[in-house]
């Protein structure tokens, strides 16, 4: 059922409200990951936008409903302490503070919209459109040594596949968040087509419309190869560590041997493909450990040492980290390559718990959808939420994938997918 009256489900501007907000989620990472300033004040103004479009089409057909979930009240808090906090660098924090605007936005347009059951899905299609494009694009330029992104050569990470995104580790992370959405998806696909009979292969090969999980599972298989081929080993590791995640917590909840099937036929067919393709970069990259990253940590912890409590300012890390590097002075680093190191020396202890106390409530909310509900859809949507939420968590120990748009705007359309899937599963 629908938690909408019939005639606000119709209504043109709703539906076009929802496209606009599917068009800003294509639009990120396929404008080369939108690090451009130019890139992320069309993010800010696109979806800060969408959600006053939201309120007063909502406020004047009298269906006005604000979100109600507890994950709004730590974002909101942030936002505010990272408004009034004092910044060594204000430009910096202005743009970055209107990303973060941006995402939770993109939070709310999402729980509030896709009113329907069949727009739901249709969003979850999208991120698997979106996902599998890229594996594609990043595939050609690996196998076809293609070293282009739309008409801009890249000079620098050859060798690597990276999508539409400049940089491998980023296009990794944005790799894992659709392999994980789908993993959810094709887990309600299966338990669809088996409609609460037993699991088994000859039950799946003689139903109605068995190939349908099978090319899901060929495409999710693609998407795996080119993290693979990204050639980032903490983005491969995450791969790996959120589908065994899944995989165990599928097995825990209601979907029992189902997600241990799919999670381990995805793992092979990855492997299998890997394999065939060849893994030999992929290898010599892992036995090439990179040393300097803890010496850059070691540094960025100097300055976290100064001011604990409240940081130096959002996005300016940049900014104040060439007064503690030891590792390379004449080429500073721009980031800390460890997101929540990077929290702490921007934002402070303060700033790290409002958005770990963010992040509680996401994976607590995909946890109650996965083992609590009982609509399959919304079973799904949540063991896909925390396998993507496991990978983010893995990945940022090494990586600043969080502070890329075209990365950071597909995780938070998961995070608002997964809060829409509750009322899904609450109908009227």
């Amino acid at each position: 059922m629908n938690a909408y009256p019939v005639n606000s489900l119709n209504s043109r501007a709703e539906v076009l409200i929802d496209l606009a907000i599917v068009a800003l989620m294509f639009f990120a990472p396929l404008a080369w990951g939108s690090n451009e300033p130019w890139a992320m004040g069309i993010i800010a103004a696109w979806s800060i936008g969408l959600l006053a479009a939201r309120f007063i089409w909502d406020t004047w057909h009298g269906q006005l409903r604000l979100p109600a979930s507890w994950i709004y009240l730590p974002l909101l808090l942030f936002i505010l302490s990272a408004g009034f906090q004092r910044s060594v660098e204000r430009n910096s924090t202005i743009q970055y503070l209107l990303l973060f605007a941006s995402c939770v936005s993109i939070i709310i347009s999402v729980d509030l919209g896709f009113r329907s059951r069949n727009r739901t899905k249709l969003l979850l299609i999208a991120i698997l459109s979106l996902s599998a494009f890229e594996a594609l694009y990043g595939l050609v330029q690996y196998l076809g040594n293609y070293n282009y992104i739309w008409d801009f050569q890249r000079t620098s990470g050859t060798g690597f596949a990276t999508g539409t995104i400049i940089n491998h580790n980023h296009y990794a992370l944005l790799m894992n968040l659709g392999i994980c959405a789908g993993t959810g998806y094709l887990s309600f696909l299966v338990a669809q087509h088996l409609r609460g009979g037993r699991l088994s292969l000859r039950r799946i090969a003689s139903a109605p419309g068995a190939a349908k999980p099978v090319w899901f599972v060929l495409l999710l298989a693609s998407m795996g190869l080119a993290t693979f081929f990204s050639i980032s080993r903490m983005g491969i590791l995450a791969l790996i560590l959120s589908l065994g995640t899944m995989i165990i917590l599928g097995y825990a909840s209601q979907s029992g041997k189902r997600s241990v099937l799919i999670g381990l036929a995805l793992l092979i067919v990855i492997f299998g493909l890997s394999v065939y393709s060849g893994l030999d970069p992929v290898l010599a990259r892992f036995e090439n450990i990179e040393r300097d990253r803890i010496a850059l940590w070691r540094d960025a912890w100097k300055m976290i040492e100064k001011h604990p409590w409240m940081g130096q300012g959002l996005g300016t890390f940049q900014w104040t980290y060439p007064a503690y590097e030891t590792v390379n002075p004449d080429v500073p680093a721009k980031y800390a390559h460890n997101d929540y190191l990077q929290a702490l020396a921007e934002v402070g202890i303060v700033g790290l718990v409002l958005l770990l106390w963010a992040f509680f409530l996401a994976c607590r909310t995909a946890v109650k959808n996965l083992f609590q509900a009982h609509d399959l859809l919304v079973r799904g949507i949540g063991l896909g939420t925390l396998g993507a939420l496991t990978a983010i968590a893995l990945q940022e120990i090494t990586d600043f994938g969080l502070y890329v748009p075209g990365v950071v705007v597909l995780a938070s359309v998961l995070v608002g997918l997964n809060l829409r899937a509750t009322r899904l599963e609450r109908g009227p």
